[in-house]
C-alpha cells in the first residue's frame, strides 16, 4: 500500500530526523557563541552542499546530500593540546575554558533531550495522555488473585499503604516481589483488603524473575491533563524513558536483547513512514522518543560522540592538563570505528528483518 511504502518510510524519517538533528547543533551553536567561540559552519547533513548561506557573523549555514547527522565546525579544534593561544586566537575552541567548552559540548544532547520533553508535555496538555486505570479487567483463572478472591471491575487503590494512580504503578511493585502484599480494594463502594503473593506465572519469565498476581488490564484511556499535570507527566514519562533506555543499552552490550527488538535507520524510517498515518500525535510522540533516544545516544562516553568529549574534559580536570593530543586523535579513530561498525551491525538487523 502507498501508506507503507518506501517513499512515505523516508519522507517520515526525514521529517523526524532533521528537526533533531537542527536542534542538537542549535545547542551546541548557541552555547559556543554565548562564550565567544566563532561558529564557522553549521551544517545539517553531511557531504556536498545542495544550498546554504552565510549570516553577519559569517557562519556557513547549509544543508548538504547526505541527511544522517550533522555538526558546527568552531574555530579551532574540539581536540585541545597544551599550548596557550595568544590574543590573534580570539574566539578559538581551544582558547575557552574548560566549562566553556563541557557546556558547549554537553548542550547538543541536552537540547534534544528538552526537545523531547517540551513535545510529550504539549501533547499532554493538548491531545492527551494514554492512561490505564488501576482496574482489574480479567484474572487469570487459578493466579493468586484468582485464588485471594479479586473480581473484575475491582478497583485497586493503594498497595502495601502505597498510592497506586495507574496499572503501571501496581506492574512497578509487583514485578519484582515475591513477598506477601497488602491489596486495598475498592469492590461496589466498599473498600475491601487482600494479601496476595506474587508468583512467576510464566515460564519465559524464570529467566527475569518477574512476579505477577494474575489480572489483566482494562483498555487505555486519553486524559487531558492541565499544564502543570502536563509538566510533571512530561518529566515523570522522560525519566522512565531513561530508565528503560538505559536498561536495553546494559541488555545491548550484555548481548542479552533479541535483535528483533534493535532498530536502525531503515527500522526507525519504517516506523517513522507508519506514525505519519497514524496521525500527528503519534508521529510527534515518536519525534520526542527519537529526541531523547538522541540526546542518551551521544552522552555515551565513546569518542567521537559528545559524550566521550565529556569524558575527555572531565580527565583533564582530573589531571590538570588535557590529554596528549596524539591519544586523542586515535582514541577518536577508535571511536568512529565502533559506531560504524555498530552501525553497520543494526543495519544488518534491519535489512534480515525485512526478509522474514
Amino acid at each position: 500500500m502507498f501508506e507503507n511504502s518506501f517513499f512515505i518510510s523516508l519522507i517520515g524519517f526525514l521529517i523526524v530526523l532533521t528537526p533533531l538533528v537542527f536542534i542538537h547543533e542549535l545547542g551546541h551553536y548557541i552555547v559556543a557563541k554565548k562564550n565567544g567561540v566563532v561558529v564557522e559552519q553549521f551544517s545539517v547533513g553531511f557531504g556536498p552542499e545542495l544550498f546554504g548561506f552565510n549570516d553577519k557573523y559569517n557562519t556557513r549555514w547549509k544543508l548538504c546530500l547526505i541527511p544522517f547527522g550533522g555538526y558546527v565546525k568552531m574555530k579551532g579544534e574540539l581536540l585541545v593540546n597544551n599550548e596557550n593561544f595568544q590574543d590573534n586566537n580570539n574566539g578559538h575552541f581551544n582558547n575557552a575554558s574548560l566549562f566553556a567548552r563541557l557546556s558547549i559540548v554537553f548542550a547538543g544532547p541536552l537540547a534534544n533531550i528538552l526537545l523531547g520533553i517540551l513535545i510529550i508535555t504539549t501533547l499532554y496538555s493538548f491531545h492527551g495522555r494514554y492512561e490505564v486505570k488501576p482496574e482489574v479487567n480479567q484474572v487469570v483463572k487459578n493466579s493468586p488473585a484468582d485464588i485471594a478472591g479479586l473480581k473484575k471491575n475491582d478497583l485497586i487503590i493503594s498497595i502495601n499503604n502505597k498510592k497506586v494512580y495507574n496499572f503501571e504503578d501496581i506492574r512497578k511493585i509487583v514485578i519484582d516481589n515475591n513477598k506477601q502484599l497488602s491489596f486495598e480494594i475498592l469492590r461496589n463502594k466498599q473498600i475491601i483488603f487482600f494479601n496476595i503473593k506474587p508468583e512467576i506465572l510464566d515460564a519465559k519469565d524464570l529467566g527475569t524473575k518477574s512476579y505477577k498476581i494474575g489480572i489483566i488490564a482494562s483498555s487505555p484511556i486519553l486524559i487531558k491533563h492541565d499544564f502543570f499535570s502536563s509538566v510533571h507527566y512530561g518529566l515523570k514519562d522522560t525519566i522512565l524513558l531513561t530508565y528503560e533506555w538505559i536498561k536495553g543499552f546494559v541488555k545491548l552490550i550484555s548481548f542479552e536483547i533479541d535483535k528483533k527488538d534493535i532498530a536502525g535507520p531503515i527500522g526507525i524510517a519504517k516506523i517513522s513512514g507508519n506514525a505519519i498515518s497514524l496521525g500527528l500525535p503519534n508521529f510527534l510522540f515518536l519525534m520526542a522518543l527519537l529526541s531523547i533516544n538522541l540526546g542518551l545516544i551521544n552522552l555515551l562516553p565513546i569518542p567521537a560522540l559528545d559524550g566521550g568529549y565529556i569524558l575527555m574534559y572531565f580527565t583533564e580536570f582530573i589531571l590538570g592538563r588535557p590529554i596528549n593530543q596524539k591519544i586523542q586523535y586515535k582514541l577518536i579513530q577508535i571511536g568512529v570505528f565502533l559506531l560504524m561498525f555498530l552501525m553497520l551491525v543494526i543495519t544488518f538487523f534491519d535489512i534480515q528483518k525485512l526478509f522474514v
